[in-house]
């Protein structure tokens, strides 16, 4: 029987339903498994995941293209056991971190089975011993491609991989590293069986076609959607039915409250940071008053979490401190980690009403509503200058999020209208319009330079013909013509042949500086930046000319510029122009001022953070929140890491204070307190505790009484924690208080070591 098509829109109001399940006791499944599942609450599978079944449990590859909330990761759980009944490992690859701690929170369950779970995201690497001792590896495509470059003998016994949200290729930062990823995993073992997930899009065939793959399409869903446009009081849906909404209040309070007053929940879309946290704080009054004594106890008991999360307040917890309670969270990229966690499970136990959102939300994240309403379908594009509309693939995904199987009967999936000339186009370009489909965009400059040097350098290619061979083999080579890549490829290899990352000649072979540059996982522009500053950094270089350095390569996205801050910071430039080490307009990166201007915002931001200001501080002087300031804590952190890696070759005098400020940067610590922040649990809050207690290094502590670490630390726990690392035979006995001191001790404190990046690496009482 041939495989149903994608998802056409249609002009029927209600998409999907519940359509005839298959009993999980009718199915092959594993027995013990089935009765996992069962615990779960599952004791069915949907139609598609039924139909997906039968190949995936043969070990086929398959695609599997259905709305959200259909049970596609179902599928994908099944084959990753598939494959550990049989010995093999599994490489689930995501595009988010958010979901990749979702997956492997769900992937856990099978743990009674015995299958081992890991996590490999952002900056966190599993030491070798450690990742040969799991089945399932859960992991971004960065992560999965930084493993095929190193090369690794759990990667021998890969039996499946996993792509989800594989519609996600089409986003020309993640995309070509996922295409690049699949190409060599498919090449490397021949007998690998891929699951690809993925949004209902126009060509999902083709993409099944390229990956070899079955290709499973379906348009159902567990709980119909209703799809429509609202303006003027009134929803009018796809079906041409209608439905008012009383008053009082404008479009987004009005339809707030009516569904909350259903009993449901909602989750509304805006195009920007601000908008979200201010639209949320709007939405209170409308919210409050209409939470059951239960919701407003889970509420608050969401609003206790939050401040147990962090020992340093942030914007962040500020203001969700002041909307929790009220039933209302707002969620996007200016939050830590920790904080969107609280505020994710929150709304995912009902003690949250209203979550109002950025577009990144709806790339997978698990947050049904019974109504979702999209306030913005236009959204400020960095490229244009202006405001651009969203694709309608990326709209999609935000109205599938409504309609929370088991709570909800139906779900209502809304744009606003904000004129009435307006609802004519939301109809044509949204609710009736495809998808977009899926292209590659593996022709891009920075994407072509770095992929083409770390297929050269892992030893992936090594001749012209099989460089051709594999650029033939990428989904760009099945869909587009290849004569137009090859052109850009020429291009890149003269530019790294140029730059000595690749030897010159017929064959392709990389230079000692371009293979290290792929094993450190950086644009080889950056390396090249780097390089070039390793050359001229003088001995004693200060940190702000460093960090300045690291904060101007592609690899670090500046801050963005806001109006009033051109002055201060070109009286900086005009201060510190003779020791910076990248100036404006100088090759290779030829900045224009104010890009430039930007990277010095940028490590201003990290100067703060390394001379221990208050994260609210932070985020007041420089208008950044803590989740952006995380991120670029983490980016330079890891670019140092790598300048100190590169010293190594071209300048070995500036390699100690270059692993110092990496150091440094990783824990957001004046230089005095590297040695305590080496200890697992001492951040930078309580490593300034213990200073101004006087235990200025390890060694003081290894000669303090437990009772005044604890004392110190205010913590028990703690305590005992730093004391089991140092090493000590016997308890030292109580002795008088020691010398509060805030000054630097007379000798600098021992050299921290480096080693290879781990989760155990970053202090437990900053976000990470």
């Amino acid at each position: 029987m041939p495989a149903p098509r994608p998802l056409r829109a249609r002009p029927s109001g209600e998409v999907g339903g519940r359509s005839a399940s298959v009993p999980l006791a009718s199915t092959p499944i594993d027995p013990e498994w089935r009765r996992l599942l069962e615990l779960d609450g599952i004791t069915a599978l949907y139609p598609p995941q039924a139909e997906a079944l039968g190949p995936v449990l043969a070990g086929e590859s398959v695609l599997l293209a259905c709305p959200t909330a259909s049970g596609k990761s179902l599928v994908a759980y099944l084959a990753l056991l598939r494959a550990a009944r049989e010995k093999r490992t599994g490489l689930y690859l995501v595009p988010l971190r958010a979901l990749a701690h979702e997956k492997a929170e769900e992937l856990e369950k099978f743990g009674e089975l015995g299958v081992k779970v890991g996590i490999s995201i952002g900056d966190f690497d599993l030491p070798p011993e450690r990742l040969e001792k799991l089945d399932i590896l859960v992991a971004t495509s960065e992560k999965a491609d930084a493993l095929l470059r190193r090369g690794s003998p759990w990667l021998d016994r890969l039996g499946v991989v996993v792509a989800d949200e594989i519609h996600l290729m089409r986003d020309p930062e993640r995309g070509p590293t996922l295409e690049v990823s699949l190409t060599r995993l498919r090449r490397g073992y021949p007998d690998l069986q891929i699951v690809a997930l993925s949004a209902t899009i126009r060509n999902s065939e083709e993409l099944a076609e390229w990956l070899s793959a079955r290709h499973v399409a379906s348009d159902f869903r567990p709980v119909p959607l209703k799809r429509g446009v609202y303006f003027g009081g009134r929803i009018t849906f796809t079906d041409l039915s209608e439905r008012e909404i009383p008053p009082p209040g404008e479009a987004v309070p009005r339809l707030v409250r009516s569904v909350v007053e259903e009993g449901g929940q909602a989750l509304v879309f805006v195009n920007s940071r601000r908008a979200s946290e201010q639209l949320a704080e709007s939405l209170t009054g409308t919210v409050r008053g209409l939470l059951a004594p239960e919701e407003r106890a889970r509420a608050q008991a969401a609003a206790a979490e939050l401040t147990t999360i962090s020992d340093e307040e942030t914007e962040g917890i500020r203001r969700l401190s002041g909307l929790l309670p009220h039933g209302v969270a707002f969620h996007n990229a200016s939050l830590t980690n920790p904080e969107r966690r609280v505020v994710e499970h929150a709304f995912r136990d009902r003690g949250l009403k209203v979550l109002v959102a950025t577009p990144t939300l709806a790339a997978g994240i698990n947050l049904p509503a019974r109504r979702v309403i999209v306030r913005d379908t236009s959204r400020y594009d960095d490229r244009l200058g202006l405001q651009a509309p969203i694709p309608a693939l990326e709209i999609h995904q935000m109205l599938g999020r409504a309609g929370r199987p088991r709570f909800d009967p139906v779900g209502e999936a809304l744009l606003v209208a904000r004129a009435e000339d307006d609802l004519d186009r939301l109809f044509d370009r949204y609710l009736a319009a495809e998808p977009e489909p899926v292209e590659s965009r593996l022709a891009s400059e920075p994407a072509l330079r770095m992929h083409l040097l770390a297929l050269v350098a892992s030893g992936a290619v090594a001749t012209e013909e099989e460089l051709a061979s594999f650029l033939a083999a990428t989904f760009y080579g099945r869909t587009l013509p290849l004569a137009e890549l090859h052109g850009q490829v020429a291009a890149v290899r003269r530019f790294l042949e140029e730059h000595e990352l690749l030897a010159p000649g017929t064959t392709l072979r990389a230079t000692r500086f371009g293979t290290l540059t792929s094993e450190l996982y950086l644009d080889p522009l950056s390396a090249i930046v780097l390089r070039g500053v390793l050359e001229r950094a003088p001995l004693g270089v200060r940190p702000f000319p460093l960090l300045a350095a690291v904060a101007a390569t592609p690899d670090l996205p500046p801050l963005f510029l806001r109006r009033g801050e051109e002055p201060d910071l070109l009286t900086r430039y005009t201060d510190e122009a003779e020791e910076l080490l990248v100036k404006p307009a100088e090759p290779p990166l030829e900045l224009g001022l104010d890009t430039f201007l930007s990277t010095l915002k940028t490590a201003s931001v990290l100067e703060a953070w390394i001379g221990e200001t208050p994260i609210l501080e932070i985020s007041e002087r420089f208008t950044i929140g803590a989740g952006d300031l995380r991120s670029k804590v983490e980016d330079a952190d890891w670019l140092l890491f790598a300048a100190g890696r590169l010293a190594t070759a071209f300048n070995r005098r500036v390699g100690r204070p270059i692993d110092d400020l990496s150091l440094r940067v990783r824990y957001g610590v004046r230089e005095e307190l590297l040695d305590l922040v080496r200890l697992r649990g001492i951040g930078r809050v309580r490593a300034r505790m213990l200073y101004r207690a006087g235990y200025a290094d390890r060694e003081a502590l290894r000669q303090a009484p437990l009772d005044r670490i604890e004392q110190a630390l205010r913590s028990r726990r703690l305590a005992e924690m730093v004391v089991s690392q140092l090493g000590r035979r016997e308890p030292a006995r109580a002795g008088p208080p020691a010398r509060a001191r805030d000054p630097p001790p007379a000798a600098p404190p021992p050299r921290p070591g480096r080693g290879p990046r781990r989760l155990e690496d970053y202090p437990d009482d900053s976000e990470s």
